[in-house]
């Protein structure tokens, strides 16, 4: 999905986040795609390095589930930054994103 139009990686990426049956191994697909598109976006850099530390945990053979958690906060407050200063569609698509990303530290919570 990394050599997807943005706009379509973001769709996807919405719709797959909003399965709550999502294996660990998409997840980590996502999250390896998304680093090297953000890697290569001007000002993106803290939110790549974010999802690089989260991937580093879920690799982890027992990963903290803390860590997790904070980790997709940590991310879900650098997607919302990201919508700040997005153009049209993206705003609502980042924030919708940022909002699945808590909700999925929530239920790590609740664990």
């Amino acid at each position: 999905m990394a050599h997807a139009h943005p706009s379509a990686m973001l769709e996807g990426t919405l719709q797959t986040l909003q399965q709550r049956d999502l294996q660990p191994a998409t997840g980590a697909d996502l999250i390896k795609d998304w680093i090297s598109v953000l890697n290569h976006t001007d000002g993106a850099e803290p939110a790549a390095r974010g999802l690089q530390a989260l991937y580093d945990e879920l690799s982890n053979m027992q990963p903290d589930a803390d860590r997790v958690r904070n980790l997709l906060n940590q991310v879900a407050q650098q997607t919302e930054h990201l919508s700040r200063s997005a153009e049209g569609h993206y705003t609502n698509s980042l924030k919708q994103l940022a909002d699945l990303l808590r909700s999925f530290a929530q239920d790590l919570g609740a664990l």
